[in-house]
């Protein structure tokens, strides 16, 4: 019998119509990483005046996944349709470029994507249904940008035969050179004012959903999703000069600062460039100690997102490829 290579474990997603019903995974993204794990929740029980249990039953049966790899022009359609909310893109113009604008509602559940995941190979392979990305995130720093994530999925349907033939989604990844960062003190001036020393950018949009387990003897894993409490953190590793020591008094002030992180990359067609947009509306809610960074003095300031009225939102993603859809 073949051995079931870990080298050979491919990833694949499908795109639900009903979230939880399983569909062909037809797409494969191929830079960013999910690796599916089972979880479950098992009471064991001993009885009065026994040493060893006697019996185990199980309560629940899930799916965990990680997310990993590069950020990408183009994966990151797939993870933000999945995590913030989702709208088809739009065509700029007659090019093949296209816009998605991805805005998370203040006051609304927001529309999201929900995902199949099969994973494996010829050997022996699994899918999961009701994909939920709960977390979503990217570090960027001079030597790599990646994202980061977690997806919450129905327990695993094993020895499965995967989608043939996957639509293989084009790998252009955001490099490091590209990313420039801006802070403004108005919001009609984000994206005037370049910082010249930022060293590292975290964002997390983490703690998005939550499973709803009723109880019902037809489900074979949880019934619905519900959103909860999101947590929109921003953390950027700054040199602790004029620049970066002002948002100090920002901190004693409660005052907020507009943030835009963007990336750019290699043109599509007729002056439209591959591109990730990301502006915040941001206030201090942290500080760490000073330390060193190359050799330079530095801090990290830690930045919630905070709803801005004028904007009717908190924050948004702006992302131009060549994906007419998902």
């Amino acid at each position: 019998m073949a051995e079931r290579s870990t080298l050979t474990q491919a990833t694949q997603l499908g795109i639900e119509v009903t979230p939880g019903t399983a569909v062909a995974a037809n797409k494969k993204l191929l830079g960013t990483m999910i690796d599916v794990g089972i979880k479950s929740d098992i009471k064991v029980y001993r009885p009065s005046g026994g040493k060893f249990s006697t019996v185990t039953a199980l309560g629940k049966e899930w799916s965990e996944a990680k997310i990993d790899g590069p950020l990408t022009y183009t994966d990151i359609s797939y993870l933000l349709a999945g995590n913030v909310a989702y709208a088809a893109p739009a065509q700029i113009g007659s090019t093949a470029a296209y816009l998605w604008t991805v805005t998370p509602s203040q006051n609304a559940a927001d529309t999201i994507k929900t995902y199949t995941v099969e994973q494996g190979d010829g050997v022996r392979a699994h899918k999961a249904a009701y994909g939920l990305i709960n977390s979503f995130g990217y570090t960027i720093n001079r030597n790599e940008a990646k994202v980061k994530g977690a997806m919450l999925l129905n327990q695993i349907e094993d020895a499965i035969t995967m989608t043939s033939t996957p639509d293989e989604i084009d790998l252009v990844p955001v490099l490091p050179s590209q990313v420039c960062v801006y802070a403004d003190d108005v919001a009609s001036d984000i994206g005037d004012t370049r910082m010249t020393r930022v060293f590292s950018i975290d964002w997390d949009y983490s703690n998005r959903f939550a499973a709803v387990w009723p109880l019902d003897c037809s489900l074979t894993g949880f019934a619905a999703h519900v959103e909860t409490e999101p947590k929109p953190i921003l953390k950027l590793l700054v040199a602790a000069d004029s620049v970066g020591m002002g948002y100090l008094d920002k901190m004693r002030a409660g005052d907020r600062k507009f943030i835009r992180i963007e990336a750019t990359g290699a043109e599509i067609e007729d002056g439209n460039t591959y591109k990730i947009r990301h502006d915040i509306s941001a206030e201090v809610i942290g500080v760490s100690e000073f330390k060193d960074e190359q050799g330079v003095y530095a801090l990290e300031w830690t930045f919630q997102a905070i709803y801005y009225e004028s904007w009717a939102r908190a924050f948004r993603f702006y992302v131009t490829n060549t994906l007419t859809g998902l």
